[in-house]
């Protein structure tokens, strides 16, 4: 009878190798896990703004208010800053990829939200304008994944791809003038498309007209980096004189807020492109009053998102 072939145990160099080949396949799909999560993370940014004439105000979202500069200077905001410029100031934002912002004499501008979208890392800033002027520009070769909306108490301007201006000309009014691209203005339940060219005066309590705009310079001027500003001639510009008629006001009824059964308290339900801002001013209040009552279930205002509900704190007496 032929002699058995006793049994011999696997080498232990073998197995060590299997096993190293293990943990490095391991490591590997971590490392990828973590690389798609971060890929997939908006990114925060920071703006550049620059001085270009008189003297531009910085308050840091949290650290107080900088020392005045003046023209020349530059500093980097993010969320949260707030930019006010001189009566003779111009200045103004870089976001770095073309996208810029010139701030006319007497501006207040506060940045309400700024990152990267991503995959395509496309622009997206909300920034709420209190007063003066900004021109907008956002290049057209890039529009995917771009939005920039400036938040008004009147209205909200949104854009992507576009340049166009935007002017709080009084406690009631806003003026918007579109020069390339399209832009939409929304006040309460109304929402108006504006095309190059066209310009609209958002009025409280009047319906969004579309008007032919006056003619623009092209490019829309801004200060020269040499300091001088270069001034646009004074155009007056025709303003809607139309009123809500009956069937208008069915058209466009007062926002209704939802309230919980039971509970005399105020409730909004979180719509797609609301802001803190936005729904803000729905309300009368100040956004960190919104944000403070609902601190329990939204810890940052950047974790807003559609179908949440926000309590309505009452105004102070």
């Amino acid at each position: 009878m032929p002699s058995k072939t006793p049994f011999q145990p696997p080498r232990p160099r073998r197995r060590a190798a299997s096993l190293g080949l293990i943990a490095l396949s391991l490591i590997a799909l971590v490392g990828i896990w973590q690389w798609l999560a971060q890929r997939n993370r908006p990114l925060p940014i920071a703006a550049e703004l620059r001085v270009l004439q008189g003297q531009a105000i910085v308050s840091r979202a949290d650290a107080g208010q900088d020392p005045p500069y003046t023209a020349g200077a530059a500093t980097r905001l993010q969320r949260g800053d707030e930019v006010h410029t001189s009566a003779d100031g111009q200045a103004e934002l870089d976001f770095g990829e073309g996208e810029t912002i010139a701030l006319g004499p007497q501006a207040h501008l506060i940045i309400l939200e700024l990152y990267r979208s991503p995959i395509v890392r496309g622009l997206m800033a909300s920034l709420a304008l209190e007063q003066g002027k900004v021109i907008v520009r956002l290049p057209r070769w890039r529009p995917e994944g771009m939005r920039v909306a400036i938040e008004t108490r009147i209205a909200t301007v949104e854009a992507s791809g576009t340049a166009f201006q935007c002017e709080v000309l009084d406690k009631e009014r806003i003026e918007v003038i579109v020069q390339e691209g399209k832009v939409t203005v929304s006040m309460g339940e109304q929402s108006l498309t504006l095309q190059a060219g066209q310009a609209v005066e958002a009025r409280l309590g009047q319906p969004l007209v579309a008007i032919g705009a006056p003619a623009l310079p092209s490019p829309i001027p801004t200060p020269s980096r040499s300091g001088t500003a270069q001034t646009p001639p004074s155009q007056a510009i025709p303003t809607a004189t139309a009123t809500l008629t009956d069937l208008q006001k069915t058209l466009f009824p007062p926002a209704r807020t939802p309230t919980r059964p039971g509970d005399d308290r105020i409730y909004y339900t979180v719509q797609p492109g609301d802001t803190l801002y936005s729904i803000a001013r729905r309300y009368g209040l100040p956004w960190e009053a919104i944000w403070e009552a609902n601190k329990a279930t939204l810890p940052r205002p950047e974790d807003l998102r559609a179908g949440q509900q926000l309590l309505i704190p009452r105004p102070s007496p």
